[in-house]
């Protein structure tokens, strides 16, 4: 496999990973804090649920995406490995 192909791999594999990870985040957050809203006796917090849900999961992805690329750029040779350097 060409340069191109593994980076093209890498960025596709990359991108559905953190996609996936955005998803399963935003789901536990929704069932923890609606959880915790039923047990205050907030019936009416929905709304406010998904949107925080929503940017938390978005942040607290990016924050696990970012950290994987630091532990990745580590290794020695991935970066030539995939052609991610210009």
């Amino acid at each position: 496999m060409t340069k191109n192909g593994r980076r093209a791999l890498f960025l596709l594999v990359a991108t559905v990973s953190n996609m996936l990870l955005t998803v399963i985040i935003i789901i536990i957050m929704f069932v923890a804090l609606n959880a915790l809203a039923m047990t205050i006796g907030l019936k009416n917090a929905g709304g406010a649920i998904i949107i925080v849900s929503f940017i938390a999961g978005v942040v607290l992805s990016g924050f696990a995406y970012s950290r994987v690329l630091k532990a990745l750029r580590k290794r020695p040779g991935l970066e030539e490995r995939f052609g991610l350097l210009k």
